[in-house]
């Protein structure tokens, strides 16, 4: 066996690791949505346009992905404000900032309570656990109601209790819509949860708007979603954190060459337009920008991983992925088996997740890598949050993982919004307290709605630690660098 099928093969052992304990199949991301591909064949992303940035030409030379040069002007980014006192429920209320003024939600009856009763609040999760999942389906299950149990314990939200309700949305817009209608019109549910991936998060969040219930997601995307009235999203969204993530490659990393690598699904449109226009305005070179099929094949992604440092006298100093984990991992594989070794750093979630850590740290030991996160490293959860390991220890009997603590941060910010209602809470109320309010976790980064639902204002960033196989904790509540 050569030296080159030896590393595939422990290569190809380390990703069955990942899809045993997320239960996923290659090409999944929290945030992939979109038209689904189904091969490894060459497929560009729609909405580009104008040029920005000093961009390299296009590059077809890799199997399975297209070298697509610029694309249109994004971007923007998201402010922060004050913190709030606490309530008798346990959960922080948020103070006023000012901002967008209420509005009613879209559907429903006026003061619409349907999911509530005077001693409880119904929720409903969907999120991708089998089939293709970025999550293992036992952090997620022993993850999803820490936050709110905790809270039950010191008396719910004003009086009432939460119960949780969840559903796997099988990584299919069509059934996340199902099984959101089901806990909507079967399990009556006040509310929806979308734990991942943008299909279903927009699917799901336009069901929701229809029938005027509120509906709350990570912020990933922002097409399709601006004009919900019923929507937030609870961390800073991909097209935001690209400003944060141009000026940290340029003022954290010092490169000055840089390269992206995404997913052909239109829900990365905006984050890949913003990213542009970000490192254009910092004065980054855009040497590399690749299109690669969210479902590539195993030898389409290692020949993507490959070529990214075709060209060695321009070969990006740093690199953006965009794309499912597992792909991921195969992509560094590649080109570490050409001795080309960017530094990657991205955004979002999955890629910053210890078991991605261990799969990427196993199949290239010299991987350099940071991603921001809506939650600082587990091993800093104490520091932050003292409540989080002994409620996850208390409930599961054993210590909570970064699922986990993501999981506690974006339900923590619910229970706030729920809180800032009081006690005529409705469906209405929840949208209209929350408007121009800013929350405070110490989680996740405050999210402050005033003038806009996408909340998020800062990111944390992980630093992945080969030695230890996991992802360390580099900064805390970044708004710029």
């Amino acid at each position: 066996m050569t030296r080159g099928s030896r590393r595939i093969t422990v290569l190809l052992a380390l990703l069955a690791v990942i899809a045993a304990g997320c239960g996923q199949k290659n090409g999944v991301h929290v945030a992939s949505s979109g038209s689904s591909g189904t091969g490894g064949g060459t497929a560009a992303a729609s909405g580009e346009g104008a040029a920005a940035g000093a961009a390299t030409g296009t590059d077809t030379g890799t199997a399975g992905a297209t070298d697509t040069g610029t694309a249109a002007a994004a971007g923007g980014a998201t402010s922060g404000g004050t913190t709030g006192a606490t309530t008798k429920s346990g959960a922080k209320a948020s103070t006023g900032t000012g901002g967008a003024a209420a509005a009613p939600a879209a559907g429903g009856a006026a003061g619409d309570t349907r999911g509530i009763t005077d001693t409880e609040i119904r929720i409903g999760i969907h999120a991708p656990v089998t089939g293709a999942a970025p999550f293992p389906a036992t952090s997620f299950n022993d993850g999803k109601a820490v936050y709110f149990n905790f809270l039950n314990d010191k008396g719910g939200v004003n009086g009432r209790k939460v119960k949780v309700f969840f559903e796997d949305d099988g990584y299919n817009p069509s059934q996340a819509v199902a099984v959101c209608k089901k806990m909507v019109e079967q399990d009556k549910v006040f509310l929806l949860i979308g734990g991942g991936g943008t299909d279903q998060i927009v699917a799901c969040s336009q069901y929701a708007s229809s029938v005027g219930v509120p509906y709350l997601a990570e912020g990933v995307t922002e097409q399709g979603l601006d004009k919900l009235q019923s929507y937030f999203a609870l961390s800073m969204t991909y097209k935001a954190q690209g400003k944060l993530l141009a000026q940290y490659m340029k003022n954290v990393l010092k490169v000055t060459k840089v390269g992206m690598i995404r997913g052909n699904t239109a829900n990365f449109d905006d984050a890949h337009a913003g990213f542009l226009v970000a490192a254009q305005q910092a004065g980054l070179q855009v040497v590399k920008d690749v299109v690669l099929d969210k479902n590539a094949s195993s030898s389409a992604a290692l020949q993507a991983g490959g070529s990214i440092c075709s060209d060695r006298t321009n070969s990006p100093q740093a690199m953006y992925p965009l794309i499912a984990p597992t792909i991921w991992v195969q992509i560094v594989a590649g080109a570490n088996a050409q001795a080309c070794t960017p530094i990657w750093s991205g955004v979002g979630i999955t890629e910053g997740l210890n078991i991605v850590a261990t799969a990427v740290c196993g199949a290239a030991a010299n991987t350099k890598a940071h991603f921001f996160s809506p939650t600082m490293g587990i091993a800093d959860a104490g520091k932050f949050d003292p409540d989080y390991l002994p409620a996850y220890q208390k409930q599961n009997g054993k210590a909570g993982d970064d699922i986990g603590l993501i999981l506690w941060g974006a339900s923590k910010i619910i229970g706030n919004m729920l809180a800032n209602a009081g006690k005529g809470l409705s469906r209405q109320t929840f949208v209209s307290a929350n408007l121009g309010k800013m929350v405070h976790t110490g989680v996740y980064p405050d999210v402050n709605y005033a003038g806009t639902r996408f909340g998020g204002t800062a990111v944390h960033v992980l630093n992945l630690n080969c030695g230890a196989q996991r992802y360390d904790t580099e900064a805390t509540f970044k708004t710029s660098f």
